[in-house]
């Protein structure tokens, strides 16, 4: 066999060899691309969530979406601005009454606090104290909510 016969095959195999290795480089750079694309799509995806988590706690609503739906269900609308309503109406579930003419009432509308669990926290008053309250709902078929108060404090 003559030295060019010998070089062919050996050309062929480096030529394959360089195709080879770069496929493989294109497909390492398309494949980190992609990562990247994924691991940025997720980021913001989080950034998302934190932001609307953010959102809720600065307007007293710790509810899931589970609860929300579970709540439109029973018959709730609107169920952050009805459970907020009823409660307004129900001055009857606190112990402490109003001191020298006030009248003790949850007056508070935005600071009444949604908790998971069906709890919820509110602030009441009378114009001379604070009261902290902690109460627990149930929503009936037909959206009838029952309140039942768990804890009270004066202030």
């Amino acid at each position: 066999m003559s030295r060019d016969e010998t070089s062919r095959p050996m050309m062929r195999f480096r030529a394959l060899l360089i195709a080879a290795l770069a496929v493989i480089l294109i497909g390492d750079a398309v494949l980190l691309f992609s990562v990247q694309r994924a691991e940025e799509r997720t980021r913001r995806a989080e950034t998302r969530a934190q932001e609307a988590e953010r959102r809720a706690a600065a307007r007293g609503v710790f509810l899931t979406e589970a609860d929300i739906q579970l709540l439109k269900r029973a018959g709730l609308t609107d169920p952050v601005s009805q459970l907020r309503s009823d409660l307004e109406a129900r001055s009857s579930l606190l112990p402490m009454k109003g001191a020298m003419g006030g009248t003790m009432k949850f007056y508070d509308r935005d600071g009444v606090i949604l908790l998971p669990g069906r709890y919820v926290y509110a602030p009441a008053e009378d114009g001379h104290y604070m009261v902290h309250a902690i109460l627990r709902y149930d929503v009936e078929p037909g959206g009838k909510i029952r309140w039942r108060l768990v804890d009270a404090s004066r202030d």
